[in-house]
Parts: structure tokens; sequence; C-alpha cells
């Protein structure tokens, strides 16, 4: 343990001499800024799990999308014949699968019986005149052919709503209700899903048709949601507060009208909306277009190519994490000390980090106080319990408060590093 505490001091004090973050100083996006737009953060929203590199709507394609560091999982609900909530885009299976007919004749298990890739080749998601060898997935659920290693033939079938939230917990949920006979209670289960699997804040809502959205509000007040086709027509048109609803979902381009332009950007951050831009297709969902909007200063990409996008993000240093906040000041015991830990209220569902606690002796050289693993969610505040050095109990019993740093150090791609000052006193 000794060894390793002094490998952590080592690399502790390099951070601390040549870090580009003065000691005390916040990164760019840190939870203290007093305006969100102008952190300049974009999160990677990953279309129906990034239907233009894995097939449309799986758990193979949602697992691919955020190992590459898509931020939000979105997806569109239908109702099976048995009322379940299933993650589906059409209203018929026609366009994915191998069979063909409404989604709303099926129950949940006929539905995921089905080959959901059955049609997919890259870029596009359903492509239905290409050489049978370019249809990599098709068969995986069936049996037919051998899924990839880590997966299974379920990965490939059209996923309940409730698969999706189980299985990505840290991810955040943009879902669309979809329009039909079947919509008005698609909202109702919707709602009922969300208050049985919160917390709300980890989901976003949406809908074309403004009477399916408005009867979900009705139900599911709390929730965010972007509104309807009818309600941003009007929106568009006469700008202004919309304090019913947390983001604008809408395209670059809508009939031959620009929608995004800067003046828009400018407008929705000014009312206290985020603006997340969805694709017409493959032509538009692409590296100039993404680069053009960021420059706008749009809040998220919800792109079928997540992996490419997030290149493009790491490279333009526009990825979104979050940077806890910690301390300022902790309690000691005898050999433990307690070290508050906050995840702000921004996208990311959960901040987690390596917390390397360090203090100068009295020779000025860096000494480890202690260090902990730190997982918080969004909103959310922990204790963090940190055994502490011979130095650090030397330190305190000596000078009875002891200021020292917190290191924050991500172990995940959402979570920012800080360094925070930590004043440790006696209990």
């Amino acid at each position: 343990m000794r060894g390793a505490g002094r490998i952590v001091v080592g690399v502790v004090s390099v951070v601390l001499v040549v870090g580009a973050a003065p000691i005390g100083s916040s990164p760019a996006g840190a939870a203290g800024d007093s305006d969100p737009w102008s952190q300049r953060r974009v999160l990677n929203v990953a279309h129906a799990g990034g239907d233009l590199e894995a097939p449309h709507s799986t758990l193979f394609a949602m697992h691919a999308a955020v190992a590459a560091g898509a931020d939000v999982l979105e997806m569109d609900v239908r109702l099976s014949a048995d009322g379940v909530l299933m993650v589906q885009h059409d209203d018929t299976v026609d366009r994915t699968t191998e069979s063909s007919g409404p989604v709303a004749t099926r129950t949940a298990a006929q539905l995921q019986a089905l080959d959901n890739g059955h049609w997919f080749v890259p870029e596009c998601w359903s492509c239905h005149d290409r050489p049978a060898a370019e249809y990599e997935y098709r068969g995986i659920r069936t049996g037919d052919r051998p899924p990839p290693a880590g997966f299974t033939a379920d990965d490939f079938a059209i996923p309940t709503l409730e698969q999706v939230a189980a299985r990505f917990p840290d991810r955040l949920l943009d879902i669309e209700i979809k329009d039909g006979p079947t919509g008005m209670a698609a909202a109702e289960a919707l709602a009922a899903f969300i208050a049985g699997h919160g917390p709300s804040d980890r989901y976003l809502v949406a809908s074309f048709d403004d009477a399916i959205l408005a009867h979900f509000k009705t139900l599911a007040p709390a929730v965010a949601t972007s509104p309807g086709l009818n309600e941003m027509i009007t929106w568009f048109a006469l700008r202004g507060p919309l304090p019913t609803h947390r983001v604008l979902q809408v395209p670059p381009v809508y009939s031959g009208i620009e929608v995004v332009s800067r003046q828009f950007v400018d407008d929705a951050h000014a009312n206290g909306l985020a603006v997340w831009v969805w694709f017409n297709g493959n032509d538009d969902d692409a590296p100039a277009e993404w680069q053009r909007l960021m420059d706008l200063g749009v809040d998220a990409l919800l792109t079928g190519k997540p992996r490419l996008a997030q290149a493009e993000l790491t490279a333009r240093d526009a990825a979104f994490t979050a940077a806890p906040e910690v301390g300022p000041a902790a309690r000691a015991g005898r050999r433990r000390a307690e070290v508050s830990a906050t995840c702000p209220a921004v996208h990311v569902a959960t901040c987690t980090s390596l917390m390397v606690v360090v203090a100068r002796d009295r020779h000025g050289r860096w000494q480890l106080v202690g260090e902990s693993e730190v997982r918080v969610a969004r909103s959310a505040s922990v204790t963090v319990d940190i055994r502490l050095s011979d130095f650090a109990r030397r330190s305190i019993r000596g000078r009875h408060t002891l200021d020292a740093f917190a290191l924050m150090f991500p172990l995940d791609d959402d979570t920012a590093p800080v360094i925070a000052p930590v004043a440790i006193a006696r209990a």
C-alpha cells in the first residue's frame, strides 16, 4: 500500500505542477457556471441506438453506442397487442424484420421473436435491395448465425422499454411516443412506466402529435418534454417563453425551410430551451453538418452515427461531462475522514471518479492524505469515507485542521476532472 501511495502522489504532483487547470479552478462545464449555454458542451444522442452504425433500435446497437460514448439513447415506443411498450419506430414490422404486418396486432413475445437486424447494412437501417452477403447481422436473432462475442440472440430482437431502462441504468432516455390509434394509450403506459422506473429527470419525452403529448403531460407534469409539431411551428414563428417544455427537438431544415439558425439557437437559449437536432437521413447526418451546427451552439446531435460523432466531439473538446463538487470541509476521526461529493444536476446520469486527497508537509512536499472511489448519481450527494494516511493523522493532531486538495480523476467518459480545496478538521 505504501508503494501504491508513493505512485499516486507522484502522479498527483505532476498534475498539480503541470496541469492545465490551476489549483482551485474549475474546468469548462463545471456545475458552478451561471450560464449553461456558454459551456458549449454537446450531447451525443444515439438515434434509434445509432441506426446507421448498427441495427435500428436493438440492444446490440445501444451497447455499441454507449461503448462509443453516447450520452443519451433515443427511441420510439408503441404498444404491442398485449399492452407492452415496445421500442419500435414504424407501425409495421416491415422495414427492419423478416416479417410484415402491424405492430399492434402482435403480442410482445411475437414481436420479440422477429429478427430486428434482418435488413440492416452499414449507413442504411432499412435497405432491401443489397446482396445477401451484406446483411451481416441477419439470422442472429433466429439462431441461424452466431452472435458477436459478448452478445446473445436476444440483443437483435425488438426490445421492450423495460429492457432498455434496465440494461442501461446510467444513460438518459429520449423517448418519442408514436402517433396512431394506440398513441393515447401509449402515453398513459409511458407515464406509468416512468413513475415506476424513476428518477423522472432521467427521461425526455416527445411526440409529433400535440394531443398525445398534452395528454402525457397531464399524467407526468414533472417529466421534461419537447413540443409537438404544431406547438413547435407556433414557437418558430413567435419565439418567446415556452415554460412547459425544456428542449426543442428539430431538424436542420423542414419542408425546405431552414430551422436551425444562429438566431433560432440564441432565441431558444434566451428562453431556457435546449436545442437538440435530429437529421433527415444519412446525407445531413455527417461531420460537416455536425460542425456547422456546433458552431451555431446547438446542445445535442441526435445522430445515427454515435461512434463517429463522438470522435468529432472529442476532437473539438465539446463532449459533455460533469464536474463533481467536493467539500469544501471534511470531518476527521482517528483513522478516517468523511468528505462530501456531489454530482451536479446536468445531463450525465452519474459521476464516477477516483478521489485522491493530498497535502503539503512542512518541507513543502506533496503527501497522500487518502483515496477512495466515488460514484454518485446526478443531483445527489454522497459522503466519501477515506482512510487517513499516517501523515494525515499526524498533521491533523498537530494542526487541528489540514489544508488539502481533492483531485477527482474520471473513471468514465461522463465525468470531468476536478481539483478542489478541502479543509480536514477533527470531528
